[in-house]
């Protein structure tokens, strides 16, 4: 149904009613259109050149030349596109619920500016395929930080795959006076456990190092300081080395080697090398006995307590310096004579000095 209607104030009831230009009654409808050159702005659902009590239904596009102000909820059959800034939600009781996934990067507006969740909010779970942090120059923050609170979970682990590189790799190219890595154990539990523990488990790996330690500058390689402060009585040992191999089968020849020490130095000045050193210090109460070396050996088809070669043998009395004795050969106890050494002296000939039950220390120096 299609009408032309032409209006006037000769009609008095049109007249009067000067906020409605057109009332339609008819449910028949119109194939005509509806052109409306008011141009008074909405505000609410009641303002604006069309104001309709119920539903409007459209069954093509809609373009809007300025704000759309919903007041109810908004939905979408289709796609939604935004060519401006989109704000969603007005207040942090307001959420947003993702049932899709996301088909594009998050990228922030501004570097270093924004967070994802924080201090009291936190994300469950995360699953990415990398993870690359960057931390500026003025971050004034750690980088990384792990607080695990769950005492029955690792605060870390790392299930690496590797073959031809490192799993885990810190370099550390600006130091000055800290350390590439701490591992700090400050627990108060008496029970028995390793602060750090390296675990080479597979039994075929038979070429493999469990650890590896490389010192290219610096004066010392590795430092040992062990500190024990407790009265009750106990063994306490400054390095424990176990070794132990087995062989279920076979008779194939093996050299076993607890500790291997290798001394190289060279240098234009006077050089003095020396494979190892021992300065043992008693306790200054008490009754102490201080050993500068304990040697046990045994279960071998030929024992030697000590083996040297290369080099002679310096024997230093403990209280007087001055009569120190210089060996150049072999030293040895005479069997018919238990209290006397025997040693050879620079010339070839044989030596005797009795100890006279003074207790002597061995010093060993290897050419």
């Amino acid at each position: 149904m299609s009408a032309n209607v032409s209006l006037s104030e000769t009609f008095d009831q049109w007249r009067v009613k000067t906020n409605e230009l057109l009332v339609i009654t008819q449910t028949d409808g119109s194939s005509n259109f509806i052109k409306l050159t008011n141009t008074t702005n909405s505000t609410s659902n009641t303002t604006g050149s069309i104001i309709s009590t119920g539903g409007i239904g459209i069954s093509k596009s809609m373009v809007i030349g300025e704000n759309l102000n919903v007041h109810g909820n908004i939905h979408a059959n289709g796609n939604i596109t935004a060519d401006g800034s989109i704000t969603l939600g007005d207040a942090a009781t307001d959420n947003i619920v993702f049932n899709a996934d996301i088909n594009s990067s998050i990228i922030p507006n501004t570097n270093g500016s924004f967070e994802i969740g924080n201090s009291t909010q936190y994300w469950s779970n995360g699953f990415f395929e990398s993870v690359k942090l960057t931390a500026a120059t003025d971050l004034g923050m750690t980088a990384l930080e792990i607080d695990a609170n769950d005492a029955d979970q690792a605060a870390l682990t790392i299930d690496g795959e590797q073959t031809t590189v490192a799993v885990m790799r810190i370099d550390a190219d600006a130091l000055t006076t800290n350390s590439a890595a701490i591992f700090s154990d400050d627990s108060p539990s008496t029970s028995t456990r390793n602060s750090v523990q390296v675990l080479q488990a597979n039994t075929s790996a038979l070429a493999a190092t469990s650890l590896h330690v490389q010192s290219d500058g610096g004066i010392t390689g590795m430092t040992l300081d062990k500190n024990f402060t407790d009265v009750n009585a106990a063994t306490v040992t400054g390095l424990h080395v176990d070794f132990d191999r087995t062989a279920d089968s076979g008779t194939a020849n093996f050299t076993d080697i607890g500790i291997d020490l290798d001394v190289t130095a060279s240098g234009e000045g006077v050089t003095i090398s020396t494979g190892l050193d021992i300065d043992v210090v008693g306790s200054i109460g008490g009754t102490s006995t201080a050993v500068g070396l304990d040697v046990t050996v045994g279960s071998a088809d030929t024992n030697y307590v000590a083996k040297f070669s290369g080099g002679g043998i310096m024997i230093k009395e403990q209280a007087n310096a001055d009569t120190d004795i210089a060996a150049y050969g072999q030293l040895w106890v005479k069997s018919d004579t238990p209290n006397t050494l025997q040693f050879t002296d620079d010339s070839g000939v044989d030596q005797a000095v009795a100890s006279n039950g003074r207790s002597i220390a061995l010093s060993l120096v290897f050419n």
